[in-house]
């Protein structure tokens, strides 16, 4: 999957493609390098209609290539590297977001199913579409009480 990363382009455009290939994973835009972020810390998360170019000032723009084989690790690497983007990988555990746990031994496809496996147990499988939708509707209620604060 080949993503363009332009200073237009909105962080959801990119989660949304990242989460239809990777239904079970989903991927968080950090609002600096430095935060070593948790899942549950959602302050520390740039809410979903951001412009990428808001997050970088000095976006460089170019592509992002994300296969199948690739460890979340390198993903995480390649974002910050070439465009200064933090990210951050979560798989789907049951009925929640959690940090990929040891980033650098299985690949996209085999955390993928892990998540699968963790929502089948539960009886929880969800289609792309309702992961994505509960993400916005989540998002959409922390960008709220930010707003509120």
């Amino acid at each position: 999957m080949k993503i363009a990363v332009h200073y237009s382009t909105k962080t959801g455009t990119i989660k949304k493609a990242f989460s239809k290939k990777f239904p079970y994973l989903k991927i968080e835009f950090l609002r600096s390098a430095n935060v070593k972020a948790e899942p549950e810390s959602w302050m520390n998360m740039v809410l979903h209609n951001r412009y990428v170019g808001e997050i970088n000032k000095g976006l460089k723009e170019g592509f992002i290539d994300i296969a199948e084989d690739h460890k979340v690790a390198s993903i995480e690497q390649l974002f910050q590297q070439n465009f200064g983007l933090p990210v951050l990988v979560l798989v789907r555990q049951k009925k929640s977001w959690i940090k990929v746990n040891e980033p650098g031994e299985l690949t996209l496809s085999q955390q993928n199913e892990k998540g699968k496996e963790s929502c089948l147990a539960i009886g929880s499988e969800k289609n792309t579409e309702n992961n994505y939708g509960y993400i916005m509707k989540y998002e959409s209620e922390v960008s709220n009480k930010l707003e509120a604060a």
